[in-house]
């Protein structure tokens, strides 16, 4: 059990998510955890912390799906090494209440016990039924939410890609990419040229990091008919894949359109997660909530996450097409989806040029 779990949390820290620029945490230094902090709000209690009533730890604590992993940053006593898996905790009906698995000294032992969290800065728990124990977070520091931005005014906090899925202006993207987002403008070809529309939220699945969003601009008219197919059957490994999105739009890389190619290495994800294909086309950071086709002309799948490319190379996941299915079916408005076949016949390059017409680009603020 110690040593799957301890597998478990080297998979894990360096999986990101690809909503916004810059977001490999720098795990060889608290320097670098505190950088990546001060670019990307902290969820819940996520953060540095430390502890108070026993043995001195320092902890980097972050969420791993619906639970929180604590890693070691630093021993005082020696025993643990860094990065050494120290306590997992899972949130309860109420955030002021979680459930801890703490590893004891001897590396050997877990207690489970229950612990009181106060504005998520403070975690008061017992883990022998005589003393206290407090977790304290040291970083980031509380503060409202417009300063956690860290964004001037007019400017964009961030950017995702989606992928158009009807001509009123429905688009797939991922949750984390316009999660806490009170602006979201798209980008897109249309007319053969670059143009500019409002979108608001319609519908989101957080748990697998889902989201429809709908252009809402009165300068917008719709879109013409769909040049390719929604697939909802399972793809098969070894298939030939293309991801579209726009990395590092708004940085490094600039706002054209970038396709990456590879193959789907595996029809399950991360730790054998059945909603995701593991796949070798390489993604970056603002790939998010972009496009999956074969090359076919079918949409398989919406990129969402990576393996850092220092432990893992070309390791990159994709939500099945399935499970954005599960997600249209509750709309409040019925919408067909498509399934045009005109992108068989034709050469990559011009299968390219077709859907890239329907491959935005997301900004949030």
């Amino acid at each position: 059990m110690k040593m799957k779990k301890l597998l478990l949390l080297l998979l894990f820290i360096p999986l990101v998510s690809f909503g916004q620029d810059d977001t490999n945490i720098k795990f060889s230094s608290e320097q670098g955890m505190r950088e990546y902090f001060d670019v990307n709000n902290s969820e819940g209690i996520e953060g540095i912390w430390q502890t108070s009533g026993g043995t001195s730890y320092k902890i980097l604590i972050v969420k791993n799906g619906f639970k929180y992993v604590g890693t070691i940053v630093d021993d005082k006593v020696g025993r643990f090494r860094k990065g050494d898996l120290k306590v997992t905790l899972e949130p309860a009906a109420t955030d002021e209440i979680v459930t801890i698995k703490w590893i004891m000294g001897d590396k050997k032992s877990i207690v489970s016990t229950v612990g009181v969290v106060t504005n998520n800065a403070l975690i008061k728990y017992n883990l022998n039924g005589n003393i206290d124990y407090t977790l304290y977070r040291v970083y980031p520091k509380l503060v409202s939410k417009s300063k956690k931005k860290r964004v001037k005014t007019g400017e964009w906090a961030g950017n995702g890609s989606g992928v158009i899925i009807s001509k009123s202006g429905y688009i797939i993207t991922n949750h984390h990419v316009i999660d806490d987002a009170d602006d979201i403008e798209v980008e897109f070809i249309l007319n053969d040229e670059v143009q500019k529309f409002n979108a608001e939220i319609v519908q989101v699945d957080k748990t697998n990091d889902l989201a429809i969003i709908k252009i809402f601009d009165m300068n917008f008219d719709g879109v013409e008919e769909l040049p390719y197919n929604f697939k909802t059957r399972s793809s098969d490994v070894g298939t030939k894949v293309y991801a579209f999105g726009y990395p590092m739009a708004l940085s490094i890389m600039g706002k054209e359109i970038k396709v990456t190619d590879g193959m789907i290495s595996s029809k399950t994800g991360f730790d054998g997660d059945i909603t995701t294909y593991q796949i070798t086309a390489p993604i970056q950071g603002g790939n998010s909530g972009g496009p999956l086709f074969d090359e076919n002309g079918n949409l398989i799948g919406i990129n969402s996450s990576g393996i850092r490319k220092d432990v893992a190379d070309n390791v990159a996941y994709s939500i099945k097409t399935s499970y954005v299915l599960n997600l249209i079916d509750i709309l409040p408005k019925s919408i067909e989806l498509p399934s045009n076949t005109k992108l068989e016949s034709l050469p990559l390059t011009e299968q390219i040029k077709e859907i890239s017409k329907y491959v935005v680009l997301i900004k949030v603020k």
